[in-house]
């Protein structure tokens, strides 16, 4: 997608290596973040094969695309990116993470695709819609900071029943 930068972070330590393989199979240049390289303009992939990291690669981001989604493997939390800021779109599979999703895509706060065809037309889309990727990002920051304190709110409320029974 024109000069646009992927940014990969594998959720798995020992799939750094395949991915890296098969990103550069696929013809496009590599920087991985471990060899302390920086990117240039025709760096196609940056690979974040560290731990401890994905917090910035996300923040450093434009759009997120929630993996494992795609597939029927049940995606992955969505928090971390949508509290950032960052446009979201996931797949189909978010049955791990089902009612953040639904939360998420009633209020218009991430963005959800059939295909990786749709996926690729829709970062296409905020890439050249800075705007609307804006309004998706800060609705689902929104989304994030209005419901924090869940748990603290949730642990008063069953203290209060069972002072109650």
């Amino acid at each position: 997608i024109g000069d646009a930068l992927l940014v990969v972070v594998p959720r798995h330590p020992e799939r750094f290596d395949r991915v890296a393989q098969l990103v550069e199979e696929a013809g496009f240049s590599l920087v991985r973040r471990s060899q302390q390289i920086a990117c240039d303009e025709e760096t196609g992939v940056f690979l974040g094969d560290t731990m401890g990291e994905l917090t910035l690669f996300i923040g450093a981001s434009d759009a997120a695309f929630i993996g494992g989604s795609l597939v029927p493997h049940g995606g992955h939390n969505i928090l971390e990116a949508a509290a950032q800021g960052v446009a979201v779109v996931f797949g189909p599979h978010m049955f791990n993470f089902n009612e953040i999703k639904q939360l998420f895509t009633q209020q218009q706060a991430a963005v959800e695709v059939a295909s990786a065809e749709a996926l690729a037309e829709q970062v296409t889309r905020w890439l050249s819609d800075a705007s609307e990727r804006s309004r998706i990002g800060e609705a689902g920051r929104e989304l994030v900071d209005k419901n924090r304190g869940a748990l603290d709110r949730l642990t008063r409320l069953i203290e209060q029943l069972l002072d109650n029974y």
